[in-house]
């Protein structure tokens, strides 16, 4: 038996044990060892843990359903070197999965996606690109626009996030009415800062403010937007029927006299209102990085925790279409520093923002997740402890303790 703590999701290991079956199935098992149920478990796997040699590529079933799965290519050699999926798990059992090889990779409904539209002409006619380098002379809100909605975008079925892909490197939320995916389509015709009933709208005010989870840092008492850097690219790692993942890189971020490079992993899964952002900072020196929520409109902000995560989070009539949004960040504890606002701070240009104050975890990494829930998506969110559950389920999902062997 060889056991793995798994790279991906703190403080989450799963426990899979491969068992030949007849007509060369294979039963896949997960073993909850926590005493609550778990919905739509992310679950991320080595090709090295998997270790399923029939077949290069294999369906899931859970009883007669069939489970989404998604094979990802991390490092572009051809290879998939992640298998990814979400299922449900009950308290303390064992939930057993038969595994069907087969001969080409499953196809699926897609379910989450990655787009950034580039119009090198700025003719209004944007061209989809897995990979740009922003330009030097780029400047925020020139037109015509260089990037469709003014940057890449990301979303699942049920929420979108985009963020601006100049020197405010802010981020927004495209609230949805319905589930689908739409963000190759919005900005092409009709204004999205207005409600389109057949998909949703902008539903939020960034302005000045890290709008929804943008970055910032702490030095010398002092608040610095991650703003104007030497350069800063983008590109798609993977998109599918399960997750989708994105690279934000910058180099040269000049705070205070020293320079920094980050990159920013950006990961979206199916049916879930969030984003996780993974964050690797160099020189690592000991400064402090930050991100938050917007708080234009004075909506006063909650604290709370669960599983291995500290709350933030706002609620109230504050997004455009003058009806209610909750926002809220999770934290990893190791990550975790304090909650604050940047307007007792002081900032260089940064304001109308409760901050999350973050540290570098043992692996050197910063790690927080954005949600985001709209009353037009959920009318279940007009109340406020129906949105708080929300982020404290959440929690407990990315909080859920496994064990991970092969036999």
């Amino acid at each position: 038996m060889m056991k793995f703590i798994h790279p991906i999701l703190v403080s989450m290991a799963i426990m899979l044990s491969l068992s030949a079956c007849e007509s060369n199935e294979t039963t896949l098992t997960i073993s909850n060892v926590g005493d609550a149920s778990v919905e739509n478990l992310r679950v991320i796997l080595s090709r090295a843990e998997v270790g399923f040699a029939e077949s290069e590529y294999f369906k899931l079933l859970q009883v007669d359903q069939e489970i989404p799965v998604q094979f990802d290519d991390l490092d572009g050699d051809g290879q998939w070197d992640e298998v990814v999926f979400e299922v449900d798990l009950v308290p303390n059992a064992d939930t057993k999965l038969i595994v069907k090889p087969v001969e080409s990779e499953p196809g699926y409904e897609p379910k989450t996606q990655v787009y950034l539209g580039v119009s090198p002409e700025r003719n209004e006619q944007f061209a989809e690109q897995d990979e740009a380098v922003r330009p030097k002379d780029h400047e925020p809100q020139s037109l015509p626009y260089l990037y469709q909605y003014e940057g890449p975008g990301w979303e699942s079925d049920l929420v979108a996030f985009r963020s601006y892909f100049d020197s405010r490197n802010g981020k927004d939320i495209f609230g949805k009415t319905r589930p689908q995916l739409y963000v190759n389509n919005i900005g092409l015709s009709d204004s999205y800062h207005e409600l389109d009933e057949s998909w949703g709208m902008d539903v939020l005010k960034v302005g000045n403010s890290l709008g929804s989870g943008a970055l910032a840092m702490l030095k010398n008492d002092t608040i610095y937007r991650l703003g104007e850097t030497g350069t800063a690219s983008y590109k798609v790692v993977t998109e599918g029927p399960v997750r989708s993942v994105f690279d934000l890189k910058y180099t040269g971020w000049e705070v205070a006299g020293t320079n920094y490079d980050l990159t920013e992993r950006i990961s979206i899964w199916a049916g879930k209102r969030s984003f996780q952002s993974e964050i690797s900072l160099a020189p690592n020196n000991g400064d402090t990085l930050l991100t938050g929520i917007v708080n234009l409109k004075k909506v006063g902000k909650q604290e709370t925790s669960s599983g291995a995560y500290q709350i933030l989070y706002t609620h109230g009539e504050q997004s455009e279409n003058h009806d209610v949004l909750g926002m809220g960040l999770l934290v990893p504890n190791d990550n975790f520093l304090s909650f604050d606002n940047a307007d007792s701070m002081n900032s260089i240009d940064v304001t109308d923002t409760y901050t999350a104050l973050l540290q570098p975890n043992p692996s050197g990494k910063y790690v927080f997740h954005f949600v985001a829930g709209w009353e037009l998506e959920n009318a279940g969110f007009k109340n406020s402890e129906i949105f708080e559950s929300a982020l404290k389920a959440e929690a407990e999902e990315l909080s859920t303790t496994v064990t991970v062997s092969i036999q």
